[in-house]
């Protein structure tokens, strides 16, 4: 009984933070369309859209996602032997990678620091959904994916630490 407890309340906890994952980018692609109107829209724009964000990053989507790993600890123990949980274990470390952009990302915003085109903030909205729809499916689809995970796992890895680093490149030529 408690360890289906734990699963509803970490499923309630998954929602609500990639809820916040998601809509965040949106946010900042609003803030960053507001930043070039005229005066006065500019600065009202952006100091609601700077609020909103901030409130919703410190009282909704820090709290899911510590409340998403500790109740998802309390019930990974079953799953050691598979497969399919390190793959999907491996993409809920790149999740939290993606948490951490979106934290920079905010801080930046919350100081006027536009460093992200509306190209890139489309491209971080987007990553959130690959996430979503991956680690759904690996948790859904269990063990009937475990040799398929292997080979595929690797690859969209292997993908992910590509296009990571191709990001990091860009930035630092145009630093």
């Amino acid at each position: 009984m408690v360890i289906l407890i734990l699963k509803a309340l970490h499923i309630i906890s998954v929602m609500v933070w990639m809820g916040v994952l998601l809509y965040m980018p949106r946010l900042f692609i609003y803030q960053t369309e507001a930043n070039s109107k005229t005066e006065p829209d500019r600065s009202i724009l952006i100091n609601q859209y700077k609020s909103m964000s901030k409130k919703l990053w410190l009282t909704v989507g820090w709290p899911a996602a510590i409340l998403t790993i500790i109740f998802g600890l309390g019930i990974m123990h079953p799953y050691f032997s598979s497969v399919w949980f390190w793959v999907k274990m491996g993409f809920v470390v790149a999740l939290l990678v993606y948490h951490h952009v979106i934290h920079f990302a905010n801080k930046n915003l919350q100081k006027d620091n536009y460093t992200k085109s509306i190209a890139q903030l489309n491209t971080m909205n987007q990553g959130g959904i690959i996430f979503l729809l991956s680690i759904v499916f690996l948790a859904v689809l269990k063990d009937t994916l475990d040799y398929l995970l292997i080979i595929g796992g690797i690859v969209v890895l292997i993908i992910l630490v590509f296009v990571a680093g191709r990001a990091m490149i860009k930035r630092s030529a145009k630093q």
